[in-house]
């Protein structure tokens, strides 16, 4: 499975939970550390942790089993149950940022349903991430990107 791309600069994936849109936020934010993928870390060493500061301006973590902690984006909106966004600053090169790094932007919106939330997640402006952009946007709407990473997440709702 491979999301949709556009305008060449954009990947959209979405996946339908069995939750309410409180739930899949709180999941999905606070609770990142359940589902996001060990094998997704821009540090040497085991994944220890994953996390989000929930608040604008808040960072997106990760703290490898060394205790070396890293912050790989910025919360842009912190809005539950409705959306969250943050800045991707993870460049082509998949290591730890730059404090001053160009970051792409992810949106995940939480739309309640039926039989209970729609999760539509944008990934845009990655072309901000400069030359070899395209192989971030290929990385990430490829299966081992949003795709199986929604499905990650999903799964432990």
């Amino acid at each position: 499975m491979t999301a949709n791309t556009d305008h060449e600069t954009v990947v959209r994936d979405s996946i339908d939970v069995a939750a309410t849109p409180e739930h899949a936020f709180e999941v999905f934010t606070r609770g990142i550390d359940r589902w996001w993928p060990r094998s997704h870390r821009v540090q040497p060493g085991e994944l220890r942790q994953v996390g989000v500061d929930p608040h604008v301006g808040g960072r997106m973590w990760e703290e490898n089993d060394a205790g070396e902690t890293c912050a790989w984006g910025r919360v842009l909106t912190w809005d539950p149950p409705h959306t969250f966004a943050f800045s991707w600053l993870v460049g082509p090169d998949w290591k730890p940022p730059a404090p001053d790094a160009a970051g792409s932007r992810v949106t995940v919106t939480f739309t309640p349903t039926d039989t209970g939330t729609r999760v539509d997640l944008v990934h845009d402006r990655l072309d901000a991430h400069g030359p070899g952009w395209e192989g971030v946007r290929d990385a990430v709407g490829g299966d081992g990107g949003w795709p199986g990473i929604l499905r990650r997440f999903a799964g432990v709702l």
